[in-house]
This record gives C-alpha cells, sequence and structure tokens, in this order.
C-alpha cells in the first residue's frame, strides 16, 4: 500500500470509547484555554493595553485592503495613488497594490458601509486569525498523533496544549506589534497555509477518499496563494506532488482524486500569476524599480538596478540564514519589557541588502517549536514517512523565498514557521513519549511561557518604542526598583556617533529626549525651544507659530499660508490652502533629528534649516519635562 494511502494508527477498543472521549473532551477545553490567552494578549497588544480601541482607527497601511477592496467593487485593480503613497506600484500610469486580493475580496460586504470600517479592522482581522491558527494548530497534532500510532491518549492534554503554545507564542504573536496590511499578511498567509497542510495529512490518511478535504485543501492553497504568495506555493507543492504519485500508481479512481489533488495545486499558482500578470505585465514577479518609493529614492533606484529590479536572490542567503538562526537575536534588559533585539544583521553576501531593521531569530523567538521540529524531523527521517516529509518539504520550499528577501525584518519569521508546525505536529508526540515526563512537561511549559515573553515584548517596543508613555514608564519602573543610575541612558553629544537602538539620550540643555534607531536620533521629547504647539483662530491678523532671535513664524488666515519675517521682510512657505478654523498647529525646528517643519491642519510645510531654535524666553519655551525627570537617572 502506498506511503500517501496509509492509515498508520488503530482504532481504540470499544471498552475505551468512554475514556477517549474524555480525553477529547479535557484535550479540547485545555487547547481553548491556550487559545483564549493568546488572543487576550495580542488584544492587549495590539491595542496598546487598550482593549477598547479594538476598532480604533490604525496608521498608515491599515487601509490598503479596504481601499483594494472599494476598487474591486470598481471592477479595477488600481487604486488611489494617494492611498499606498510611496508603497504604490506605477505601472503606465496607474498604482498598484503588491498585496494579494484574498483579504480584500473577504472585505467587500463591509465596503458597502462607506468608510465606516475603513482602517478599523486589522485588528479583528488578525484576533480572527490568531482563534483559526490556534484551533488548526490542535488539529493538525491530532493529525500527527495518528502517524505516530499511540493507543493511549492519557497526554492528549498536555501535547496538545504545548503544542498549540507553541504555535500561539511564537513569532506569530509578534504580528500584533505593528497593527498594519504587513503584518496582517503575515498571520494570514501562515493560517491559511495551516489549514491547506492539516487538509492534506487528513487526505493521505484518507486515501484521498474525503472529498469535502479535497476541496477543502485546494480552496486553502488558493487563499493563501492569493494572500502571500510564497506561503501558498508550499501547499500547492504539496497538492501537485500527491496528485502527480496518486496518478502514477492508481487505477481509475486514483485518477480521479489524482487529478483533484493536482488541479486544487495548480489553479491557486495560475491565479496568482493572472493577477501578477494583470497589475504587472509580468508572470511571477514584483517589480521594485517601478515602486514609488524607488522613483523617488536615487539610492534605493540604485540597489533594485543592481538586482535586476527584484526583491529576492540567492546573493542575500548568506546574510538572511545567519541572522534568521543566530541563537543570539534577542538581548536581555532590566527595563520593561525586559526583552529587546539582538544585534543588526550584518551584510555577509556578495550584494547587499537593501534595508536591514530589527530582528530576532527562529532560535530565539520559536524555542519550543523548532526544538519540537527538530525531533519531528529526526523521527521523520528515521522512520521514512514520505507523507509527512514532503509536507515538511513543500512547506520549507514556501519559506525559502523569504530568505532571498534583501530586506531583514522580524516579521518574515512567520513566513519561515510552517515547516516548524508540521514537523513539530510530529515531535510533540515523540517528546510527550518519553519517560522524563515530569521534566518533559516543566521544560515545554517553562519555553511556552519563554516564547509568550519574548514575542510580546518584542511586539510591545516596536508598537510602543516611539511614544513619550512608554518611554517614561520604563524609567518610572525602574527607579521604583532600582538605585541610579538606569541602563540605555546616555548624555546627548552633539555631533558624535549614534549607539545601538534603543538607547536613550537626554539633551544638556534638556531641550529634548531622543531614541537611537538605526543610525539616526528619535525625537521622543521636545522642549519648547525645539516645538511650539497650539491652536489657531478664525481671525483676519496674523497668528504668531513661533518665533526664534531674529525672526517669527506667522500664520496669515486671510490667505491660508504661513510666512517668515526677518529683517529681510517677509517670505510665504506654503500655496494658499481651505483650512476648517480654529485648527491645532506644531511647529518643528530639531538639529538632532533633522526635523524642520510647521503642521497647521492638515498642511504641512517644511521650513529652512536657518530658523534654528525657538527662543527660550518664548511662550511655552520650557525645557522637556522627561528630559528633567530622567537627568538624576544619569
Amino acid at each position: 500500500m502506498s506511503a500517501l494511502t496509509r492509515a498508520v494508527a488503530p482504532a481504540p477498543p470499544v471498552d475505551d470509547a468512554l475514556h477517549v472521549a474524555e480525553g477529547r473532551v479535557s484535550a479540547n477545553a485545555v487547547v481553548w484555554i491556550v487559545t483564549a490567552v493568546a488572543v487576550a494578549i495580542f488584544w492587549l497588544v495590539a491595542t496598546s493595553w487598550r482593549p477598547w480601541d479594538l476598532f480604533a482607527r490604525a496608521g498608515f497601511g491599515a487601509d490598503f485592503y479596504d481601499q483594494q477592496a472599494r476598487a474591486f467593487l470598481r471592477g479595477r485593480l488600481d487604486v488611489d495613488p494617494a492611498i499606498p503613497g510611496p508603497e504604490g506600484f506605477l505601472i503606465d500610469g496607474r498604482t498598484y497594490l503588491y498585496y494579494g486580493p484574498f483579504l480584500s475580496i473577504v472585505r467587500l460586504p463591509v465596503m458597502l458601509f462607506g468608510d465606516l470600517f475603513v482602517a478599523r479592522l486589522v485588528r479583528v482581522s488578525m484576533l480572527i486569525a490568531v482563534v483559526v491558527l490556534c484551533r488548526w494548530s490542535a488539529r493538525l497534532a491530532r493529525a500527527g498523533r495518528s502517524v505516530i500510532g499511540l493507543r493511549t491518549r492519557r497526554d492528549d492534554r498536555w501535547a496538545l496544549g504545548l503544542f498549540t503554545a507553541a504555535v500561539a507564542f511564537s513569532p506569530a504573536l509578534f504580528a500584533a506589534g505593528w497593527i498594519s496590511v504587513y503584518n496582517e499578511t503575515e498571520l494570514w498567509a501562515l493560517t491559511l497555509a495551516l489549514i491547506g497542510f492539516v487538509l492534506v495529512a487528513e487526505l493521505a490518511a484518507s486515501g484521498f477518499d474525503d472529498r469535502r478535504r479535497l476541496i477543502g485543501a485546494g480552496a486553502a492553497a488558493m487563499a493563501a496563494t492569493l494572500t502571500r504568495a510564497p506561503i501558498g506555493l508550499g501547499v500547492c507543492v504539496a497538492l501537485v506532488v500527491c496528485g502527480v504519485v496518486l496518478l502514477w500508481r492508481s487505477r481509475r479512481s486514483g485518477f480521479d482524486r489524482g487529478r483533484g489533488a493536482l488541479l486544487g495545486g495548480l489553479l491557486p499558482v495560475v491565479a496568482h500569476v493572472v493577477v501578477n500578470y494583470a497589475k504587472f505585465a509580468s508572470l511571477t514577479s514584483i517589480p521594485g524599480d517601478r515602486q514609488l518609493l524607488s522613483l523617488t529614492d536615487p539610492e534605493r533606484a540604485a540597489w533594485f538596478a543592481g538586482n535586476n529590479g527584484s526583491f529576492f536572490s540567492y546573493r542575500f542567503l548568506p546574510t538572511t540564514l545567519v541572522q534568521y538562526l543566530r541563537p543570539d537575536g534577542l538581548r536581555l534588559e532590566r527595563l520593561v519589557p525586559g526583552v529587546r533585539f539582538g544585534p543588526l544583521a550584518v551584510d555577509r553576501g556578495s550584494y547587499p541588502a537593501e534595508s536591514i531593521t530589527p530582528a530576532s531569530s527562529l532560535p530565539a523567538s520559536a524555542t519550543l517549536l523548532l526544538v519540537l521540529a527538530v525531533v519531528g524531523a529526526v523521527w521523520l527521517i528515521r522512520r521514512r514517512n514520505r507523507t509527512w516529509s514532503l509536507l515538511v518539504i513543500a512547506a520549507a520550499v514556501g519559506a525559502l523565498p523569504t530568505f532571498m528577501i534583501g530586506f531583514i525584518a522580524n516579521r518574515y519569521l512567520i513566513d519561515m514557521l510552517p515547516p516548524l508546525i508540521v514537523a513539530g505536529a510530529i515531535g510533540i508526540w515523540i517528546v510527550m513519549a518519553s519517560s522524563w515526563q515530569r521534566a518533559i512537561k516543566v521544560i515545554g511549559v517553562g519555553l511556552a511561557v519563554w516564547g509568550l515573553w519574548v514575542n510580546a515584548s518584542l511586539a510591545t517596543w516596536t508598537n510602543e518604542y516611539k511614544t513619550l508613555g512608554f518611554t517614561q514608564l520604563r524609567y518610572d519602573i525602574d527607579a521604583a526598583v532600582f538605585p541610579a543610575p538606569s541602563p540605555s541612558l546616555i548624555e546627548l553629544v552633539a555631533g558624535g556617533d549614534v549607539p545601538r537602538d534603543g538607547i536613550v539620550a537626554l539633551d544638556a540643555q534638556c531641550r529634548g529626549v531622543y531614541m537611537a534607531e538605526q543610525g539616526h536620533w528619535l525625537a521622543i521629547d521636545r522642549g519648547g525651544t525645539r516645538r511650539a504647539a497650539g491652536t489657531v483662530d478664525a481671525s483676519d491678523a496674523p497668528t504668531m507659530l513661533a518665533r526664534g532671535a531674529e525672526w517669527t513664524l506667522e500664520f496669515v488666515p486671510s490667505e491660508g499660508v504661513l510666512r517668515v519675517v526677518d529683517g529681510a521682510g517677509a517670505t510665504t512657505f506654503s500655496q494658499p490652502a481651505d483650512l476648517d478654523l480654529p485648527a491645532r498647529f506644531e511647529v518643528v525646528l530639531d538639529d538632532v533629528s533633522r526635523e524642520y517643519r510647521a503642521v497647521v491642519g492638515d498642511t504641512v510645510v517644511l521650513l529652512p534649516v536657518e530658523l534654528s531654535s525657538i527662543a527660550p524666553d518664548a511662550p511655552d519655551g520650557s525645557p522637556s519635562p522627561l528630559c528633567v525627570e530622567l537627568r538624576p537617572r544619569l
């Protein structure tokens, strides 16, 4: 009998039926508990610990799928250029998004309500994905159990609970750290691919006689491919290989099953090619050199020119493999939340990465899942189980393109989870069958808690590190527990080198508090000599927004313009604009973060560097409150 059609586990004895039923109920309850914990933590992190903000409008990128759905309702693939901004791709005068259409299709019904739900659905969408991911992870583990051939179910609760926790508290939890199209895409692609692999595994165990599962596997492959093509490709490969084997080995009935599996794997690829060609006139590639960000940034344009206009290349493998597989992808510190990103990746390939952002690694942030995957892979190799080995290999094929992206980002770790999850669904039963039960359970719980802490911490850091409140909270807690000085806190040195990410610097005159971010200083708090804010009223007289030693910045309501008045006269810096007055304004003149701008309502005006800082004796010219508070902690 073919390995693709062999069911390994015998049915449980009849007199054990009650025990089995009770075990399933208990195990199911444990899975629901883990799911509830994962949802609660994800919810809190995604809403910055304000759960009532679940439907709050999110920032840039949160409305991409909404706007694409709106374009679909109009029978178009291109979107308003103002929506994606620099993320859009300019092709023949039209602007396109490179994200797959599936999550936009799902949003079509709510777009009938106009702008009511625009940019408000990402958190809800990802929470639903977490629930589905946890439930189908447990289902995959049950499928893996049948392969091992265990006769009793006394360890179901521990095995299913730990495995669900290993998946839920992996980098999938990190997706809560950025409420945007990027993380939503990653999380749903993982979830949809997992559904596909579960159904393929169950199909193989049933001899591919279950038509509903066959259709479901093909639908999951289609949805995953039209969400994030490389991840969906893994499920497609599994279906195509199964279909080819069935066609090769089976008779007439097997021909029908094989044809169904083959079509289920090929149709998603065809659909992706059709959509990609309709947008970019290319079968599979995305023209990175046609992205607006590349068209307006000469350095980025030169990078794509040197990489054949593509995001992908095998030349990045030395860089990505080392970074994503290194054991030291994290650093511990005493400041809340206690975990931060480790060292930035170092270019090791023959062509440099275009962008290197903070990223951890699979050994550091998916520790329990990685251990289970290694155990499962070793067992599959030793037992020569072709079906599940195929699933692991197919999932790895889907993850491989991520290692060839010329960008380093922590969210890409989510792409690498499918092969770990599939192999781990075998490994959990091998581990739980060990005679060292108590030690295994203690270690398993410890690693699950570690994954929860690490990924929730990194998500919190990513979501909050730019905020004044988070920085103040971290140092308030440190001051309450530890004596001065506080870690990661330095005096700002004008013109000096920018230290590692996360270092907080205080201006000598307390004109601001800054955080190091990828070689630049990011302003956390500014005093009145670097920032002025207030309200402009609907009056005819010009309103002073800020002033320096020899200049005054005014807003002229009658003309809707900003102007600088100095010894040489008046200079206008903005075109007339229709504003709804009164309106809020903000003026920033900061030579540390290199920001010189004025914002009145929605109008943003770049100001000349020569204006320098705001006069100390100007209104609200006080020092940074946070700087004053933190200075004793130096």
